[in-house]
């Protein structure tokens, strides 16, 4: 029935004004929301120019974004009814300022390692103030639900109150960060003398949990006498476990928000400032995908580090390096005898693969395995190439990748027969095979570095990081499906492998505690050299006899960074290429 022509403008002047409380009570949470997130980023990012004009584009673009969105989804509810809109807003304003505490308690404890400690404590003091303004939010909400009270003066300008200081908190934690100043470098002088030549032998994803076991079967013979006459432990790693990070903590000693690696491609920010670049970017909301503003991840290439790894801190000190296949190698401005990137070593075709060895790993061996293993003999041997036309080279790195995809498809397939004792299929025992059999070819290949030495001698074996069988929904699938949970996975901190053999190592010494940090300190200290106190790790001592302990005290220096470098900067390493 049509309204009478006089009463139609009253009606219209009443849905008029409920408008600004429809509108406004649906998009000032995501907003607040919005502008809590552009915070986050800010933090998560210390290199972002923090300034009046990048902070305030950040807080309107993504409180637009998220404004809009919660409007979206609150019309449907509060579309003429602008009484409901007004009761639903403070319930909304609580649910902003919880959800945006929680993004902040995640990503400070996610990223402990990956961001300065002043930024990480400033992140958890506003998640701190966030959760405060949550709470005050929520009984001013539940006091007038329970009561059908209405929203008085002093109620709305208390929940607008709160909001207001929730935004000064971020603001103001952010902005009082400062970089600690960098400790002024000293000439270093160092006794000269004769020192053993270090091999340091990455083996991606290698675990103690597979060495141990294929070891005391008689499977690994060099391994075995590495475990019973050297020192051996598992090496705690970071969280999240991002490749290129972990293995640049583990050669610099310093964690990732000291060399700068964060082991993903950052994205362009031109939204923010000219040039800005994300680096870290929240995750669980599936930031990607929309928060990056249709921006692309920037090519791939070999990032800038921000500190010394060991294979320049050694040339510094007197002693040539060189180093093959690590992440993050940056050989055209750096001071190694020799330097092969990860990037130098294309996916080739393994068909030129030797029969006999294409015959360890059975008659159908996947040609995933056969990859990683021409990848990995294509690296030892550029190796062992450079090494020996380097002798004067003491120090060599050398990073094999294969385990890792090995242990990627299979190495859940393995620990069902080889640790948990479970029903063995004909798929589990294929997949176990293979991770073994990759394991003794791996063994060889220690034996045979070590064998061509002669003198004093020092060998480390590491892995960054390890491998769990693959578990959740994919375990439960593996019940039903043979070979769904044959694979392995790296996420959750899977112990990684530090094992130390030769010159001045105790035998059959068990290394309890040992982190990514303490690798390089352990190193350095095992050449003779001083340890930096810029170092965030500490010198595994237990790995040492008391002999060598004795005539080598732990000594210290301020720190390596500033040391004079052996070549110009921009003059290439010698050779490029084996």
């Amino acid at each position: 029935m049509a309204l009478p022509p006089e009463a139609r403008p009253a009606d219209l002047h009443r849905l008029t004004r409920g408008w600004p409380a429809v509108l406004g009570g649906g998009f000032a949470p995501g907003a607040l929301a919005g502008v809590q997130l552009a915070g986050l980023i800010f933090f998560l990012n210390p290199r972002l120019p923090f300034a009046f004009a990048p902070v305030l584009r950040g807080c309107l673009i993504y409180g637009a974004l998220l404004g809009a969105v919660s409007l979206a989804l609150c019309l449907p509810f509060t579309w003429g009814r602008p009484r409901r809109a007004r009761r639903l807003l403070p319930w909304s304003l609580t649910l902003a300022l919880a959800l945006s505490a929680v993004l902040d308690w995640t990503h400070a404890s996610y990223f402990a390692y990956f961001l300065p400690p002043g930024i990480n404590d400033r992140l958890i003091k506003t998640a701190l103030w966030l959760t405060l303004g949550a709470l005050i939010a929520f009984y001013t909400a539940l006091l007038h639900s329970l009561s059908r009270r209405r929203y008085g003066p002093r109620s709305r300008w208390g929940l607008t109150l709160v909001a207001a200081l929730s935004i000064y908190a971020m603001v103001e934690r952010r902005e009082a960060f400062r970089p600690r100043p960098v400790p002024t470098p000293r000439p270093a002088v160092v006794e000269s003398g004769q020192r053993p030549r270090l091999w340091v032998i990455g083996l991606d994803a290698a675990t103690l949990d597979a060495i141990l076991p294929l070891a005391g079967q008689g499977r690994l013979p060099f391994l075995a006498t590495v475990l019973q006459s050297g020192a051996y432990g598992q090496l705690s790693t970071l969280v999240p476990t991002r490749r290129d990070a972990m293995w640049t903590t583990l050669a610099t000693g310093k964690y990732p928000f000291k060399h700068g690696i964060t082991g993903r491609r950052g994205f362009p920010a031109p939204f923010l400032a000219p040039g800005a670049r994300l680096d870290l970017l929240p995750s669980g909301i599936s930031f990607t995908r929309w928060g990056t503003l249709g921006e692309k991840p920037l090519p791939p290439g070999i990032p800038r580090r921000e500190a010394l790894a060991l294979w320049e801190i050694f040339p510094r000190l007197g002693v040539p390096a060189g180093v093959v296949g690590w992440p993050a190698t940056q050989p055209e401005d750096r001071e190694a005898t020799f330097a092969l990137t990860d990037g130098d070593f294309l996916p080739g075709s393994p068909r030129a693969l030797d029969l006999g060895l294409r015959g360890r790993f059975g008659p159908h061996a996947p040609a995933s395995l056969l990859q990683a293993l021409d990848g990995d003999l294509r690296r030892q041997s550029a190796a062992l190439a450079l090494a020996g036309r380097n002798p004067q080279a003491q120090a060599v790195f050398l990073l094999l990748p294969g385990l890792r995809e090995v242990s990627r498809h299979w190495f859940g397939g393995f620990s069902a027969v080889q640790l948990e004792g479970e029903p063995k299929s004909e798929a589990s025992r294929a997949a176990a095979e293979r991770v073994g059999a990759y394991y003794e070819w791996l063994d060889d290949q220690l034996a045979a570095i070590w064998q061509r030495e002669t003198g004093p001698r020092l060998l480390a074996v590491v892995s960054s990081y390890g491998v769990n069988p693959q578990g959740g929904w994919r375990r439960v699938w593996g019940q039903m499906s043979p070979g769904a949970a044959l694979g392995g996975e790296f996420q959750g901190g899977p112990d990684g492998v530090l094992l130390l053999y030769g010159e001045g190592i105790r035998p059959n010494a068990l290394l309890t505690g040992a982190r990514l940090v303490d690798v390089a300190p352990t190193l350095l200290y095992g050449l003779g050299f001083p340890v930096s106190r810029e170092l965030d790790g500490q010198v595994l001592t237990a790995a040492f006899d008391k002999r060598f302990l004795a005539s080598n005290p732990v000594a210290f220096f301020p720190s390596y960074e500033g040391l004079a470098a052996t070549r110009p900067a921009g003059a290439p390493a010698r050779p490029l290429v084996p």
